[in-house]
């Protein structure tokens, strides 16, 4: 879910400087005529999100097929949670 929210702030990044872009330009009389420096800014913006989003969602601290037993109390003592096997 995290991977899809990324992508799709990402991705409307450079549609809303696009739209900003194309609304000023219409009040001052203008024609957009191509991208602008903002708008190449958003669209690397989009893509290091998206790579950022993909890195930070991505994890390996478990492995395939494990199961995670949370820590818990015995005989007074803390006993930290591991990863056991199915």
């Amino acid at each position: 879910m995290k991977k899809l929210i990324f992508i799709a702030i990402a991705l409307t990044i450079p549609i809303l400087i696009w739209w900003i872009e194309s609304i000023v330009a219409k009040r001052k009389g203008e024609t957009v005529n191509g991208p602008s420096v903002l708008m190449l800014f958003g669209i690397a913006l989009s893509i290091m999100t998206i790579i950022i989003g993909i890195l930070l969602s991505q994890t390996s601290n478990a492995p395939s097929g494990s199961n995670y037993s949370p820590a818990k109390m015995e005989d007074g003592k803390i006993v930290p949670g591991e990863f056991s096997e199915k």
